[in-house]
Formats: structure tokens, C-alpha cells, sequence
């Protein structure tokens, strides 16, 4: 007796402190129809102010027969009465497009609490089957804590259960995988940023009755690059039983197989399926059409404004629909001559085969006039984040049959290049892919055929543009080998590597080059070398070894004056990097002293802000490298920055050479090359372009000097390329896809101008850059009973003018300027409700602008000096 009183002791105090989950053995019992309320509310709004919503709610009865079965395995019948839809705030009530549901019941079958298929008696609206399937799915549920894998509309789910009592659970559903299509940049500044949550609450009867359940699906969709721009979409669904049940027939027979073929019914799976929406309004114009409303903003004149950056993002999606043949219609209209660029600058941002088969017909150079639109479809090409196999494909047969043209030679190896290295980045595919390889030693072979630097520099930019590593040691060889041109055309394709990529043995061969252990070494090559070792974040020690060179003998003192440049710019943008270099230099008394850290030199290196929120986070960092009082190698770099991660939109590179006899005082070592030259270097997100050169020798200089050709403002660079380019599907648990997307586009127009006197021994230069950027985005979620859609943009017209200032007649005086004009930003906010069949949609839309002062960049005090001199000269 004892012994019984003691075990049911035990038992009572186990079951007060664990909850026992019930069986389903009650659950859906066989010959019986219960009723449920079923209410789903959809709001979609403003990612960054949400309040005020649009949405919809649809209300219905749900009626659960079990027509067979027993206590494990269950065939339920399922019927959809009374479906009503209202927007939200239950303004409008529409039961037309959903009438269709009261007639025709659907048939699941039930497994232990999962659901494992629907049945359907004729095909459907795919809206309507979608919703069937997420009123299903509600049902299913387990009882036991832990992780399950589960299926429905949402996709195929890891699932874990949590027990908050013996009657009530929660479950949270995590990486839902979904087949469907999905791209997105690879580069995280470029992407989108999406943050959801799926979970369910249910509630049983204790006899193991669902009695209640309420559903959340939640998505809030960001652009990385805007923090302050998106949207987001709020689904919750309820099901609550009704009191009472009824009686049911049932249907005899020993197994489902055996019920589902009696019933004639047709077996679908639990994702939801693609509803393809029937297209109403402006952006449903075939591409020939929407061309021709927007030919005004895809002149000339308007790159690098806003409208064309605008223009473009509104053609792409349409254009990856269009045929060959309407491309050639746009192509060859007379009406379109002025429209011909930017027209190609679109071919290469929709980057299919059939735009590509259109533009190839235009790859001609015989002339000026055709090189620069062929030149100019290539280099939007490579800046595509959409590469094609088909097209890598033709354009390697194009360069393996070599081109009698240099230019577009040049071109078509750098495109080649860009298109390889982001095929390789494609999900599945990597630097071993077959085509990646075939380009690579293509590359390769063509650099050991060449026999001048001339040639050799074409395919090492195009190995630049790879950025495969199986080309490390190729082009550290070069680096270390080659003549100077080769050596820093070498370090600078090197300098684009990811820094993961160097490891001890290379940080050697970069610390070998920068303070020319082994030999005499190029001072670009020398000041790349550095940056990359900076790059890898040195160390005390590291750091100390580096800047000994500032004590040294070395007579090329503009080389420590980059160095100082440089350590002085990091140590501005990271504390911790300024408190290492203040250790540095404490530690060693030589080193610090006015007579080494106020080492002479005109070299510059500096990151300023460029812009901030309301706008976009982004960086302007650049670097000067002198040689003789004259420039050497100049970069101005503009870099979209998100958290630490950075994305070069834009670099202007400036190069000169064989110059500096013009200005040098003849107390210093200059390096000076046999002919003179100057020209641009342009990268484009990251894809070098073909250097643009101003003049290759004295004779053709002094002809430049004379006639005034240079002074006048030349367009170096006109485009128009895409940023954003991202889709992709998040379907919810009510089976309604939310379809998520951004496009955004850059319109640059880059132009410069030169003036220099003999007489009066100075010189001046001018860039001007132009840009304008749009970036749009949607959330909409379509179905034939409604519409919802978030659609947002924003806008901004950046310019920048850098300019600069050299007297040569007594000392070298050199003034700078880097201005930023006055910008307006612009973002835009609208949401959407409609009800297709009908005349309803309730739009909502929020404008805001933002005024941005201009200003001009500080650059340091030496550079304030002498801007100061030439003023009062």
C-alpha cells in the first residue's frame, strides 16, 4: 500500500511539472464535420514608416470533414464557404473573385499531424489553389517538442516546437527553401538586406481538438546601400472552431490510394505556384513602346542626370523580355540615332542572348563613330551582373580570332575579363568552371606570345579583370621582372585581389618591392606595394619595419611622403590604427622628429566623406602620387560604404610620364621616362576599361601645347550602367509570393580639360564629373482576387570638379581643389491597393527632398599653403 501511495506520489508531481502532450487519436474524427473561422489580414507599408499601411482582409468559414480513415492516417475533406475580401479598413467588400471557392471542395490527406497531400477535383485559378493549400496547412501541427521538417506554401521548412502548456504550443519556421528564381550582386554593398519571421501559435482541446490557431508571417525588405529605404508586408492569419459538430458520410476502403481514385480527384503539391498577373497600365508597353516615351531622357546631353539613370531602370525588366527582332526595330529606327549610346548602354545592362545577338551587329570599328558605340556596349557589358555563358562564349571566339583594331581589341579583352570573374562568382560555379579556365589560359598564352610591354599590358589588364588567383604567381613574377610599365601594370592588377588571398610569402615579395631589397624598383610599383601591405593591417612590428624607410637614404622622397600620406590617412579613419602609429613613432626617437614626419614632397593621399544620410553612405578617397613636381599617378576613387564593407562605384585614374624635364629644379631623383605621355584611367565597378591617352611622346605634346586642342573640355567618359540588380520570392504560409526586387543605375558623364604655358611656366587641369543615380525597388504581392505593392525610389544629381593649379617658374607650387556642387536628394514612398476586375485601387504616396549644401573638400595644410601662394601670384 505504501509502496502504491509512494509511485502515485511520484507520478502526480512528474505531471505537475511536465506537460504530457495529448495523442491525436481524438483529432478529426472519422464521420464527423467541425467549422472553423478563418480571417487573413495582409499590410504592407514603409520599412522606415509604418504609420500608414495599406492591405486587405479576407474572412470565410472552413468546414473539415473526415470522409476516411483511422487513428494515424486520415483523409479530410475540406470546403471553403462564404469568402469575403476587404480592404483594409473595410472600405470596400469584393466577393466576386472569390465566389468561385463555395463550390468546390478539396481534399487533404492528414499523417500523425503533418500533411502530406492535397487533392484538388479540377484545375483552378493558381490564386485560389495557392490559398486552398495555405488553409490546409493551418492543420498541420504536432504535439511532441523538438525539430521537424515540414512543407507548405511557405516551402519546405526546418521546424521547431516549443510547449507553452499541455494545451498550447508554438513553432518558428526557419530556412524555408523555396524553388523559384533569385539573383542578387555579389558584392554586399549592391545587395538587399531581408529580415522575416514564421511562427505559429496553436491551441488543443485536451482531448487533442485544434481549437485554435494564429499564423505570422513577417518581411522587411532593405536596400543595403540605403538604409533608410524598403518596405515591409505583415501577414496574419486566425482559425478559430466553432462550437458543435456534425455528422458525415464516409467513404469505404482499405487504403488513401484507394479513396483519392474513387473521388476522381488530382494530386498538386504544397508549394504555392507562380501566378502570372495579368499586366495593366503604363509599365505593361512592350520595350519598342516604352523607348519611345522616354527618348528625351536617352539623349546625349542628359548622361549624367538623373532622368537617364532613371530611364534605364525602367527599361531593363521589360527589355530581358523582349525578342531579337524588336531590338533591331529600336535599333535601326532613324528617329533613334541620337538615342544610340545609352541604347547600348541598356543592351549591356539586360545582358540576354537575344540583347546581345542585337547589339552584335553594331561591334564594328571602321570608323571613329562605330568604335566608340561598339567600345561602349562592351564596357556596360562588363559591368553586367548577369553573366552569360552563350555570350563569354562568343566574345572568347571574338578575341581568338584577334581583331585587326587595337582599341576595341583592348576592350574586348577587358569585357572578357569582367564577365569571366563574375561567371566564376555565380552560385555553382568558381574559378575551376570550364569556360573560367578556357579564358584564363587564353589570357595567359596571348601574355606570353606579346614581345613589347604594349601588348603585354592588354592581357594583364584583362588578368586584372579576372582576379583568378590561379594567376598569382604569373603576375607576381611580373611584378618583380618586368620593366617598369609591366611591373606596376602587375602590381596594380595584384592590388585588386582580395587581401585574404596574401600570406606571409607574399607580404615578403610586397615588403621586397616597396623598400627594394633585391633591386631598383618603379615608385608606383613601390606606393602599390605599400598600400597592399597596409592593407593587411600591420602590426607593431610590421609597422615598424615599414616606416624605417622614412629614416633611410633613399633619395626618392616623394615615395616617404606617400608613405606619411598614407599612415596619416588611416590614422584619421581608424582609432585604433592611430594609437598603434603614435606607439610607432614614440618608440623611436629618429623617427620622431620634424626633420623625418615634415619630409618634403607634393604627394597626397586622403579619405574625405562623400556623402552621408539622408543620402548614401559613401567614401571619396585620393591619392597623388608625384614624380618631379609633376603628377605621376592620380586616383580619385568613389566608394559606396555599408558597415565595413566597401564598393567602388567609380575610380578616375590620372597617369603622366616623361615630364617632369619641363618642371624639375634638378635637386631631387626623377624618374623620367624616354617619351612623354598622359592619358586616364577609368574603373567602373570594379572593371578596368581600356586607358584613354592624351598624347604619347614630345612631338605630339607640343602639338597639344600649340594648338590648344588640350584646353578645350573633351568627354572622356559617358555611360550609363546599372548598380542594384536583385529579385527574389518569399512566399507566405497563406500562399500569396511576395515578389521583392531593386534595380538601381548610374549615369556618369566625365569630362576634362588642360591649359599649360611655356612662357609663363604653369599649367592647369580640370575634371569635372557629372553623375546622376536612381535607385528603385518594389514589394508586391499579386494575386486574381487582389493586388498589393510598396513601390519606392530615391534620386540625387552628385557633382564633383577636380581641379588643380601648377607653377613651375621658381619652386614647384602645386593647388588643388576637390568641390562638391549643391545636390538635391529625393525619395519617394507608394503604396497600392487593387482589386483586379474592378475599377478599386487606393494609392498612397510620401515625397520627401533633401537639400544638400555643396562644399569643398579639405586637404591638408601644405596643400593650403600653396593654393595661397598662387592666389596672391
Amino acid at each position: 500500500m505504501k509502496i502504491q501511495l509512494a509511485v502515485l506520489v511520484v507520478v502526480s508531481l512528474f505531471v505537475g511539472q511536465c506537460h504530457v502532450a495529448p495523442a491525436f487519436g481524438d483529432a478529426f474524427q472519422l464521420g464527423t464535420e467541425q467549422s472553423y473561422n478563418y480571417l487573413n489580414e495582409v499590410r504592407v507599408g514603409d520599412a522606415k514608416n509604418a504609420t500608414h499601411t495599406v492591405g486587405y482582409l479576407v474572412k470565410a468559414k472552413v468546414h473539415v470533414a473526415t470522409v476516411w480513415g483511422d487513428d494515424e492516417h486520415k483523409l479530410l475533406r475540406l470546403k471553403i464557404s462564404s469568402p469575403s475580401l476587404y480592404t483594409t479598413p473595410g472600405e470596400v467588400k469584393q466577393r466576386t473573385t472569390l465566389a468561385s471557392i463555395d463550390s468546390t471542395p478539396f481534399y487533404v490527406y492528414w499523417n500523425l499531424g503533418s500533411v502530406k497531400k492535397i487533392y484538388f477535383e479540377k484545375q483552378e485559378d493558381a490564386s485560389l489553389e495557392n490559398f486552398k493549400k495555405g488553409v490546409a496547412t493551418l492543420f498541420q501541427y504536432q504535439l511532441l517538442d523538438g525539430q521537424y521538417v515540414e512543407e507548405d506554401p511557405s516551402g519546405t521548412c526546418e521546424v521547431q516546437y516549443t510547449s507553452h502548456s499541455s494545451t498550447r504550443y508554438h513553432k518558428v519556421k526557419n530556412n524555408c527553401k523555396f524553388a523559384g528564381d533569385r539573383h542578387e550582386r555579389t558584392e554586399y554593398p549592391m545587395r538587399s538586406l531581408i529580415k522575416t519571421a514564421r511562427s505559429v501559435d496553436f491551441t488543443v482541446s485536451t482531448e487533442g481538438t485544434l481549437v485554435k490557431v494564429d499564423a505570422l508571417d513577417y518581411v522587411k525588405y532593405l536596400v543595403n546601400a540605403y538604409d533608410a529605404l524598403g518596405a515591409f508586408l505583415e501577414s496574419t492569419t486566425k482559425l478559430e472552431l466553432e462550437k458543435g459538430s456534425s455528422k458525415v458520410s464516409v467513404v469505404e476502403a482499405k487504403t488513401v490510394d484507394e479513396v483519392v481514385k474513387s473521388l476522381a480527384v488530382t494530386e498538386q503539391g504544397l508549394l504555392s505556384a507562380e501566378f502570372q498577373s495579368k499586366c495593366d497600365g503604363d509599365g505593361c508597353d512592350n520595350l519598342v513602346k516604352l523607348v519611345k516615351n522616354l527618348k528625351k531622357s536617352l539623349t546625349n546631353v542628359r548622361i549624367g542626370k538623373q532622368d537617364a539613370s532613371a530611364a534605364l531602370v525602367a527599361l531593363v525588366k521589360q527589355g530581358r523580355q523582349t525578342s531579337t527582332e524588336d531590338f533591331h526595330r529600336i535599333l535601326k529606327a532613324k528617329t533613334m540615332d541620337e538615342q544610340q549610346g545609352q541604347l547600348l548602354d541598356l543592351l549591356g545592362a539586360i545582358q540576354t542572348v537575344q540583347s546581345h545577338k542585337a547589339a552584335k551587329t553594331l561591334l564594328k570599328y571602321e570608323s571613329d563613330e562605330e568604335l566608340l558605340l561598339a567600345e561602349r556596349y562592351l564596357q556596360a557589358l562588363a559591368v553586367g551582373s548577369r553573366p552569360k555563358k552563350a555570350i563569354i562564349e562568343d566574345l572568347l571566339e571574338m578575341a581568338e580570332k584577334k581583331p585587326n583594331n587595337n582599341k576595341f581589341y583592348d576592350t574586348l579583352l577587358q569585357t572578357l575579363g569582367s564577365l569571366a570573374h563574375r561567371y566564376a562568382k555565380l552560385p555553382g560555379n568558381s574559378y575551376d568552371t570550364e569556360l573560367v579556365e578556357k579564358v584564363k589560359n587564353f589570357l595567359l598564352s596571348q601574355l606570353d606570345w606579346c614581345k613589347k610591354d604594349r601588348c603585354k599590358e592588354k592581357f594583364i589588364r584583362g588578368l586584372h579583370n579576372l582576379k583568378s588567383p590561379k594567376t598569382l604567381d604569373i603576375l607576381i613574377k611580373l611584378a618583380k621582372e618586368g620593366s617598369a610599365k609591366i611591373s606596376v601594370a602587375a602590381m596594380k592588377a595584384l592590388r585588386s585581389f582580395s587581401v585574404f588571398l596574401w600570406n606571409d610569402e607574399f607580404r615578403a615579395v610586397f615588403e621586397d618591392i616597396f623598400m627594394q631589397v633585391s633591386k631598383k624598383y618603379d615608385s608606383s610599383a613601390r606606393a602599390l606595394a605599400l598600400d597592399i601591405l597596409l592593407d593587411l593591417k600591420p602590426d607593431f612590428e610590421e609597422l615598424m619595419h615599414l616606416v624605417q624607410v622614412l629614416k633611410s637614404n633613399d633619395k626618392a622622397y616623394e615615395v616617404k611622403q606617400y608613405l606619411l600620406q598614407k599612415v596619416r590617412m588611416l590614422a584619421d579613419r581608424c582609432p585604433d590604427f592611430a594609437a598603434l602609429l603614435e606607439k610607432v613613432i614614440r618608440r623611436d626617437p629618429q623617427l620622431n622628429n620634424y626633420h623625418i614626419l615634415g619630409a618634403r614632397g607634393l604627394s597626397v593621399a586622403l579619405m574625405r566623406t562623400y556623402s552621408k544620410v539622408p543620402s548614401f553612405n559613401a567614401s571619396l578617397e585620393s591619392l597623388q602620387e608625384m614624380n618631379g613636381g609633376v603628377l605621376k599617378r592620380g586616383i580619385v576613387d568613389l566608394a559606396l560604404e555599408v558597415g565595413e564593407e566597401k564598393f567602388s562605384m567609380f575610380t578616375l585614374g590620372l597617369f603622366a610620364g616623361g615630364l617632369s624635364s619641363f618642371v624639375s629644379s634638378g635637386d631631387e631623383e626623377v624618374e623620367d621616362d624616354t617619351d612623354s605621355t598622359a592619358g586616364m584611367e577609368l574603373s567602373v565597378q570594379g572593371s578596368v576599361l581600356r586607358p584613354l591617352v592624351f598624347f604619347d611622346g614630345k612631338g605630339e605634346l607640343m602639338g597639344h601645347v600649340w594648338s590648344g586642342t588640350a584646353s578645350e573640355s573633351t568627354p572622356a567618359y559617358q555611360a550609363t550602367t546599372l548598380l542594384q540588380d536583385n529579385e527574389e520570392r518569399f512566399p507566405l504560409q497563406n500562399g500569396a509570393i511576395v515578389k521583392l526586387s531593386t534595380l538601381g543605375a548610374i549615369s556618369i558623364d566625365l569630362n576634362g580639360q588642360v591649359t599649360m604655358s611655356i612662357w609663363g611656366r604653369n599649367a592647369q587641369s580640370k575634371v569635372e564629373q557629372n553623375t546622376g543615380i536612381t535607385v528603385t525597388g518594389s514589394l508586391s504581392l499579386d494575386t486574381s482576387f487582389v493586388s498589393l505593392n510598396v513601390h519606392f525610389n530615391v534620386g540625387q544629381e552628385p557633382q564633383l570638379h577636380l581641379s588643380s593649379d601648377l607653377d613651375f617658374s621658381t619652386d614647384n607650387t602645386l593647388c588643388m581643389q576637390l568641390r562638391q556642387t549643391d545636390s538635391v536628394f529625393s525619395r519617394n514612398v507608394v503604396e497600392s491597393v487593387a482589386v483586379p476586375g474592378t475599377k478599386y485601387r487606393k494609392v498612397h504616396t510620401s515625397k520627401m527632398t533633401y537639400k544638400l549644401p555643396g562644399h569643398t573638400h579639405a586637404l591638408n595644410q601644405k596643400n593650403n599653403d600653396m593654393c595661397n601662394l598662387i592666389a596672391k601670384s
